[in-house]
């Protein structure tokens, strides 16, 4: 059934769209669909029904679960409104925005690269679409509740609201971390049970909306559209983490990264050892440039791959754009000058990139609708070193941070913890995913506060807990 909508007609001012005047509070699916006469022409002349909104009555009952049993059923106008912003934006669009909008995992794969409005597309076409229908939703969403999405997350200028969710959950995480490691510090095994420990709570911590508590509709829409990106992020991140995992031993360079240091230092009485921080974004090039055979001695050993230094030479610039997303990810640091880095931080990121040059590892980043973006992660890692467009796909980025994150534990002889570790972010993730599916953008926002401060308290009890049991 072909709709075509009148391009040259004037503007129709009626109860069913958000800039709408007339104030009704209650309608029918058979008045939207009369209404909906008026606004399009059919080239075969059968009338609109509910049948020609049942994709649109479906994509609600999967992505919000709104059920809209009746076209006879009295209805908020908030629900009405809703339906006809989608099923026009759904017949007008070039593309198939049902389907496009989809949740994960019921239409086509979930992905890191996702369409958001961010501070660089992935897809322009598909990010000014969500933007377009996140305002018209917006139009009949009391501002305050807006303002306070925008301060409990702290939302930085041009960065969407997944991005600021998930830049919450990272630094969250990071105090997680913080807050066991310099409780236990070199004690592994109990670093590790804390994480596990952490992991059986999450995995049990769910969030559910109390009945008298349910969203308006156009409320519950702006809020699974503006975290939709994060909700595939949720469910791809697992796979993708086992799937660019190190295979193989990591060779344990400890005494030769100490030796190294030893050199570095040049015969003084006192040299900082390979875990220390003491190299800068501008400072630990100087590590391959003034020591390239034995930097380079310490990544064969590691990776067990044959490399020359001219070879490390070559990953250079893209050692440096992950240190940069490393220091701002662990450490919130942007200042190139700020001493983040330790000599085995540089030593993981050649080995990640040289790992990935001897193996070949394919990732495609894909959405839906997507041109083809090629499948090499070190071209499509290269294209954001480009300073007039320095972005990186996430699932790409994610193939080398993984690496690094595991050589970087394979050095310091965290390997247990980190496994840990990676099992409590993901508990954690899911456990954030229980918040989303409020779609309350009041819930939202004090649940993920919420939760994000639960995490914490968790790690200080584990502490508390462990120096009681200890005393």
């Amino acid at each position: 059934m072909a709709l075509n909508s009148h391009t040259n007609s004037p503007a129709i001012d009626h109860a069913f769209g958000f800039n709408s005047n007339v104030s009704v509070h209650t309608g029918t699916l058979s008045e939207l669909t009369k209404c909906l006469e008026v606004e399009l022409e059919k080239d075969n002349g059968e009338a609109v029904n509910s049948r020609t909104l049942k994709r649109t009555l479906d994509f609600l009952r999967t992505s919000i679960g709104l059920d809209i049993s009746s076209s006879k059923q009295p209805l908020p106008m908030s629900v009405l409104k809703t339906v006809r912003l989608l099923f026009l934006a759904d017949l007008r669009h070039s593309r198939n925005v049902l389907n496009l909008l989809a949740p994960p995992g019921k239409a086509g794969d979930a992905t890191m690269e996702f369409a958001s409005v961010t501070t660089i597309p992935r897809d322009l076409d598909a990010a000014d679409l969500i933007q377009d229908l996140c305002e018209s939703l917006a139009l009949e969403i009391d501002r305050s509740k807006l303002n306070m999405q925008s301060r409990l997350l702290r939302a930085q200028q041009d960065h969407s609201v997944a991005e600021s969710l998930l830049l919450l959950v990272e630094r969250t995480n990071d105090e997680v971390s913080r807050v066991l490691q310099e409780a236990f510090g070199s004690d592994e095994r109990a670093l590790a049970d804390s994480f596990r420990s952490m992991t059986e709570s999450l995995n049990k911590f769910r969030v559910q909306m109390s009945e008298q508590s349910t969203p308006a509709a156009n409320e519950a829409m702006y809020v699974y559209l503006q975290t939709l990106s994060f909700r595939h992020f949720i469910q791809h991140y697992p796979s993708h983490l086992q799937a660019t995992r190190v295979l193989g031993e990591i060779g344990q360079i400890q005494d030769e990264a100490d030796q190294f240091c030893m050199a570095v230092a040049q015969g003084a009485q006192h040299y900082h050892g390979p875990a220390s921080r003491v190299f800068s974004l501008n400072t630990h090039h100087y590590l391959l440039l003034e020591h390239p055979d034995e930097l380079c001695a310490l990544v064969v050993k590691a990776t067990g791959i044959q490399t020359t230094v001219r070879q490390l030479q070559g990953h250079c610039d893209r050692v440096r754009s992950l240190l940069t997303s490393y220091a701002y990810r662990s450490f919130d640091c942007t200042g190139r000058d700020a001493k983040v880095l330790t000599v085995f931080d540089v030593v993981a990121a050649f080995c990640s990139f040289r790992y990935q040059q001897a193996t070949g590892m394919e990732y495609k980043p894909y959405w839906f609708g997507q041109t083809d973006q090629g499948k090499s992660p070190q071209r499509l890692f290269d294209k954001g070193l480009d300073d007039k467009k320095p972005y990186q796909h996430q699932g790409v980025m994610q193939v080398y941070l993984n690496r690094f994150y595991e050589y970087q534990a394979a050095f310091t002889n965290t390997l247990g913890s980190y496994s840990s570790w990676m099992d409590y972010q993901m508990a954690a993730l899911r456990a954030y995913q229980s918040v989303i599916d409020l779609k309350d953008i009041c819930a939202l926002t004090a649940g993920m506060s919420a939760l994000s401060f639960h995490c914490v308290d968790l790690a200080k009890d584990l502490v508390i807990d462990h120096y009681r049991n200890r005393g």
